[in-house]
């Protein structure tokens, strides 16, 4: 176990944790009907309808229609096939899907200048900064070494060639002042794939290796590079961050001490304040005592244009915001579950009014208000150390070395938080040497997740008080399994009913793996699972005895497709490889590839 401090050290950052990326969706969706939103596209780029793959394929298949992007470029590809954007950015935030083929090699570049590389780096341990998701390195022939400014990512969350994954990127566009000089370097502000946070804050002092555009401007188009191997891409959207900002008027704000219950009236208040003044922005800071005072902020807001805004509100305990008189919210918040209230705003001026009342001096002082909307930065209206900084929390963090770890924990079901009630309370979270992990429900034999690269964080189970006793996955491509039992009643439209089963325990090998062992209906059976290709996924081997009512089931989704001979994509997510006799089968409003007749069952799961 090794202890660590966890990147979580202020209330903004749970914030913008809670936003995510879908708290104002994007703007310009590029329509993928046909190439009018680029420049002079080359015959290696065409609109198709769509893209498929496997894990080892170095092509991609297409069918006909439109909304994929594909390159598909020759051996006589260049920089012709550079696929260029009419629009063109600043500050920008882009989402998007690709996929790529086994070997395949791309990237996307921010303003035409700055690289995002995307490649092939599927099962890559330890990443560099030409592995899928870096910051490209600058290049420079006469410097030693000649690449330098690369960034790897923190992990490699990338999955298997022939899948789709996702990338989001938040960037700054370099600045610069009236007579050309640039007083700001070019930013990555967050770079997100697959959901895992592999970039943040990350400056560059000129363009990458290879730009379209070597000189830094203030503008540039989006490129994605189509000479170094096949790739697609789709539901590409662009939203530039260029409209202007609210203006906050001076504030007023009175200051009350003594128990207030409620959030009061102020036209019926008779308590008289202790102090009033005016202010540039909210903040917390100016009531005094930790806990039993009211303060009241009145101010203006000067909105640029009619639009719809967003008000991202965080106070501990009981606040109300008023905006023209109507009540926007009134309620008991928490830090770490902001509210977010959409408003529309006409251009011009908004009077504002905004209470917060505090009886619990063991809770922090918190006044955060932020707005947002498309188009444009998410501003503060509170000032510094309104929102303070929270203790640091140690990662205290499992690592397998030489043998399998196996770590118990409580896990929530997906869709519940603390206090929901719903909680997998018999967990196994198996940790592999070889980089590829999973968490197993004792209760119903399922594997819940599975992912790659470092193992677990028990700090909510071992830290302090532990009152959670829950963990955290600490890698990336995490994979969920939830509901897929291996083994049900043979034709059951329900196979993986927990009806009758018990759990015997498990036997572990000399590395520790464990085999889970089973009674159901009469009969047993056991349950093997297993790195798959130096981790890349799981290979698992179910076997039955006395099972002639039993069959299996290897997976479970909205859709599962057959690629090629014992080969199966199942949701776009994942693929099962499998030697056995398997069918696809429809089953409440699904799908699910079973196994009837045989004594064992073994398969692949890859992604």
């Amino acid at each position: 176990m090794t202890p660590l401090i966890k990147p979580k050290t202020t209330l903004q950052w749970l914030l913008g944790l809670s936003l995510g990326w879908t708290s104002l969706s994007a703007q310009t969706t590029l329509p993928l009907t046909d190439v009018s939103a680029f420049k002079n596209p080359s015959k290696t780029w065409a609109i198709v309808g769509n893209v498929s793959g496997s894990p080892k394929e170095t092509s991609l298949k297409t069918q006909k229609g439109t909304g994929v992007l594909v390159a598909m470029p020759g051996k006589q590809a260049g920089a012709a096939d550079q696929l260029v954007t009419q629009l063109e950015h600043g500050d920008v935030k882009v989402s998007l899907d690709f996929m790529l083929p086994q070997g395949s090699n791309s990237g996307i570049y921010l303003m035409g200048r700055y690289e995002i590389q995307l490649f092939d780096s599927w099962g890559v341990q330890r990443p560099k900064p030409s592995d899928c998701g870096s910051i490209y390195e600058r290049w420079d022939e006469n410097r030693k070494p000649q690449g330098y400014e690369g960034h790897a990512p923190r992990q490699n969350a990338a999955k298997a060639p022939g899948l789709w994954q996702h990338l989001d990127i938040e960037f700054e566009a370099p600045k610069f002042d009236a007579s050309g000089k640039k007083t700001a370097n070019a930013r990555f502000v967050k770079v997100v794939l697959n959901g895992t946070t592999i970039h943040e804050n990350i400056q560059l002092s000129g363009p990458t290796r290879g730009p379209l555009l070597a000189e830094e401007k203030a503008r540039g188009p989006l490129v994605f590079q189509g000479d170094h191997g096949a790739v697609a891409f789709r539901n590409i959207s662009i939203e530039t961050l260029d409209k202007a900002p609210v203006k906050l008027g001076p504030v007023q704000y009175a200051f009350y001490t003594g128990r207030f219950n409620t959030i009061p009236k102020l036209d019926t208040l008779k308590a008289k304040p202790i102090r009033t003044g005016t202010v540039e922005k909210l903040s917390s800071t100016l009531a005094d005592g930790r806990s039993d005072f009211l303060i009241v902020f009145n101010g203006t807001l000067q909105v640029p244009e009619t639009d719809q805004y967003e008000f991202i509100l965080q106070w501990m305990e009981m606040g109300q915001l008023m905006i023209d008189g109507k009540t926007i919210f009134d309620g008991m918040l928490s830090f770490d579950k902001p509210r977010t209230i959409s408003v529309p705003l006409t251009a011009g001026e908004h009077k504002f009014t905004l209470l917060h009342s505090k009886t619990m001096s063991w809770l922090p002082k918190v006044i955060g208000i932020y707005v947002q909307r498309k188009g444009a930065h998410r501003q503060e209206l509170h000032g510094f150390g309104s929102v303070p900084d929270t203790d640091p929390v140690p990662v205290i963090a499992v690592t397998p070395k030489d043998q399998v770890e196996q770590i118990r924990s409580f896990v929530y079901e997906p869709g519940y938080n603390e206090g929901d009630g719903h909680k997998k309370l018999r967990v196994l979270h198996i940790g592999d040497p070889q980089g590829i992990h999973y968490s197993y429900d004792l209760d119903q034999a399922t594997v819940l997740t599975s992912w790659r690269g470092d193992f677990i964080n028990m700090s909510d189970a071992w830290h302090e008080r532990g009152e959670a006793q829950t963990s955290e996955a600490l890698g990336a491509a995490l994979l969920s399994l939830w509901g897929t039992a291996p083994v049900g009643t043979t034709g059951s439209t329900t196979p993986d009913s927990t009806a009758g089963l018990t759990y015997k325990g498990y036997l572990l090998d000399n590395l520790g793996h464990p085999t889970f062992q089973y009674q159901l209906s009469g009969s047993e059976f056991m349950d093997s699972i297993l790195p798959y290709e130096n981790g890349r996924g799981l290979s698992r081997t179910v076997s039955l005895k006395n099972g002639n009512n039993l069959e299996y089931r290897l997976a479970k989704g909205k859709s599962i497709t057959l690629l090629q001979k014992g080969l199966y994509l199942v949701d776009g997510q994942y693929y099962v490889q499998t030697p056995a006799k398997a069918q696809v089968v429809t089953n409440n409003g699904g799908q699910e590839l079973r196994v009837s007749n045989s004594p064992s069952v073994s398969y692949d799961v890859i992604w």
